[in-house]
């Protein structure tokens, strides 16, 4: 034939066959100076871990054995949440279809590594009334087996599971987690522990969090639904859903301007919790606490047009960065919320102090809960409005790392599920 050339054939052969095997040598240069930089810092650890008894040779070889079992506990990982993130599978969907936009509750609840804090919030949750009528949204940014089990016995309402791809958990040597290196504009990166890949992470896994939810969650496209968002640690009242129907109602029908929905604003006081209860509409400020914010599709779209704010602002909290930019665009958002909280956070216990327990914490928001019984599911309303100061505060900082604002970037500009 006259188009064939066996010149032509020859010569785009040898530029793929090229192209093939540079691609290949790159990613065997990748493993070889990974696997340099492992054997480099054990041999740099090795005199503050090595015992008296342990031979240098025992102890390179121990380390180099648990590196070899956490790349590949990595390995085995990463394809097994791909499958899930692809799946996204609705589990005890016996329980009926969604409902309408009051009575449709989605839950996104940012799960951790606590195990014990997380059992505590689904026991709250599944003494919730109206709980069968909720969707519950369970995003890791840690892949534990026996999280993964206490999720699986959840059969009071619908629920998915979604993980954090880019987590420290899964990148433990490398960016995003702790490579030893910190990048500024242009790419121009030094050896450093300047950044916080833990702190970071948490910015990144809510963004990525809510950016797939919203824009690419099949059972969520096109809904316009509020997504309220709990995290591993929050405890809920029997009522917050009763209370999450009626600020949706009231913002619906006579504040739609308002862009948030708190159930978790305040510090709980006995006197906020009575059967007429406080509701108020004020600016949402750095004052008020980021546990139980809902808000819906056209508050998520305004954020999303307004990702460079978000991504660059030089914090790493979310809650801070949302509302950066509600302050830098729209002279701030507008909140509704309770005065008496229906979630309520339960902080953790330092390290190294062994008079707190956690357990006594749960205890004591128990009894606190009994306390107020006869304020829950309030049969009136009185509203209110706030002023407050409404001043951006003092930026957190540790989110100064060009990668980490092109990564927050991406997640907008991209499905990632893998």
């Amino acid at each position: 034939m006259a188009f064939f050339n066996p010149q032509n054939f020859v010569r785009i052969f040898i530029v793929v066959f090229v192209v093939v095997m540079t691609t290949i040598a790159y990613k065997v240069y990748q493993q070889v100076a990974f696997l340099k930089k492992q054997k480099r810092d054990i041999i740099y650890n090795y005199q503050d871990d090595v015992s008296d008894n342990a031979s240098y040779s025992d102890y390179v070889m121990t380390r180099i054995k648990d590196k070899m079992q956490t790349m590949q506990e990595i390995l085995n990982i990463k394809p097994h949440i791909k499958n899930i993130n692809l799946a996204q599978t609705v589990h005890n969907t016996h329980l009926g279809p969604f409902k309408n936009l009051l009575d449709s509750h989605i839950i996104v609840v940012l799960v951790h590594s606590d195990a014990y804090y997380l059992d505590q919030l689904i026991l709250s949750l599944k003494a919730t009334t109206g709980i069968q009528d909720a969707f519950l949204i369970f995003s890791h940014d840690y892949y534990c087996d026996s999280i993964n089990s206490l999720i699986s016995t959840v059969n009071f309402s619908k629920y998915m599971q979604i993980f954090f791809p880019y987590s420290v958990q899964l990148h433990q040597s490398v960016y995003p987690g702790k490579d030893g290196q910190f990048c500024s504009e242009g790419y121009d990166c030094i050896e450093s522990h300047k950044r916080n890949p833990e702190a970071a992470q948490s910015k990144h896994h809510w963004w990525w969090t809510v950016n797939q939810v919203f824009d690419h969650l099949e059972v969520m496209k096109s809904a316009n639904v509020t997504v309220l968002f709990l995290e591993e640690g929050d405890y809920v009242a029997p009522d917050f859903l009763y209370i999450f129907k009626l600020l949706k109602g009231i913002k619906l029908l006579q504040f739609p301007f308002c862009d948030i929905i708190s159930l978790g604003a305040y510090e709980p006081h006995l006197s906020n919790y009575k059967m007429k209860t406080s509701i108020s509409v004020e600016l949402w400020t750095k004052d008020v606490y980021r546990s139980g914010i809902a808000f819906n599709r056209q508050t998520w779209n305004s954020l999303k047009s307004n990702r460079e704010e978000f991504c660059n602002h030089n914090d790493y909290n979310w809650d801070s960065s949302f509302r950066y930019v509600g302050f830098k665009k729209f002279k701030g958002y507008y909140m509704i919320a309770i005065s008496g909280t229906r979630v309520f956070r339960l902080e953790k216990c330092g390290a190294g102090n062994d008079e707190c327990r956690e357990e006594l914490k749960v205890a004591a928001l128990k009894l606190f809960l009994k306390l107020i019984v006869n304020g829950m599911f309030p049969s009136g309303y009185v509203m209110l409005m706030n002023k407050v100061n409404d001043s951006i505060g003092t930026a957190a900082g540790l989110w100064e790392d060009i990668r980490d604002r092109e990564l927050c970037m991406y997640f907008t500009k991209n499905c990632v599920w893998f």
